[in-house]
């Protein structure tokens, strides 16, 4: 018998809670899957993302922005000045939502230049009730904010994104970049940042490499 997407994403969540990913625990399955429908409904006219099986959204989409949720800050920022995570072209809201949904204390920004995947994320806050999210329909060059965390997924090469992700960073803030071959990363940084952890990842439903490195602003 088949599984269905919501049994596929009860056995992810299942699988990374043994893997001790912190904030994951089965509370999530409803919020996610009422995201992962909303993913695949929109995904048929606005073309969101390349995936279009659910199973496979939920592996590569869900699972993969999850994993992630082990560097979240510990805390919402003191300063009113500072947001607590900034994902720098979000997509379809990954991993940001996501992570949203599991850190519901925390305030995320989401920057994505593509008007119809902000409108998609947009709908997505409004079903799925998460003020903490605020999504920003805007180049990254032309946003001026700081945070405590920047992530992002395969926007652009390492070395330049840690460049554009500089002047959104706080100072001993951190960068996290996920990636796919370790060899992707380059061997040396810029004076902005110092690799404070390199790590291979386990992502539930996936074969292939992941690796995070993660980066201190100096």
């Amino acid at each position: 018998m088949a599984v269905s997407p919501t049994e596929h994403l009860k056995q992810g969540l299942e699988e990374l809670q043994r893997l001790l990913i912190p904030n994951v625990s089965l509370d999530l399955l409803e919020p996610l899957d009422e995201f992962l429908s909303l993913l695949v409904k929109w995904n048929k006219v606005y073309n969101l993302t390349a995936v279009r099986d659910p199973l496979e959204m939920v592996d590569r989409h869900l699972m993969d922005s999850l994993i992630m949720s082990q560097w979240l800050p510990s805390s919402t920022s003191p300063s009113d000045s500072t947001v607590d995570v900034i994902d720098i072209g979000s997509g379809a809201g990954l991993p940001v939502l996501p992570l949203a949904i599991a850190r519901p204390d925390l305030a995320f920004v989401s920057i994505e230049s593509n008007g119809k995947k902000t409108r998609f994320q947009q709908q997505c806050l409004t079903q799925l009730t998460l003020p903490n999210v605020t999504v920003i329909n805007k180049r990254v060059q032309d946003v001026s904010l700081k945070s405590q965390l920047v992530v992002s997924r395969a926007f652009t090469a390492p070395a330049e994104f840690l460049s554009i992700a500089a002047p959104l960073c706080a100072k001993q803030g951190r960068v996290a970049i996920m990636l796919g071959r370790a060899e992707r990363f380059p061997e040396t940084l810029s004076n902005d940042f110092v690799l404070e952890e390199f790590v291979e990842v386990s992502v539930p439903g996936t074969e292939s490499a992941r690796h995070v490195a993660v980066c201190r602003r100096q």
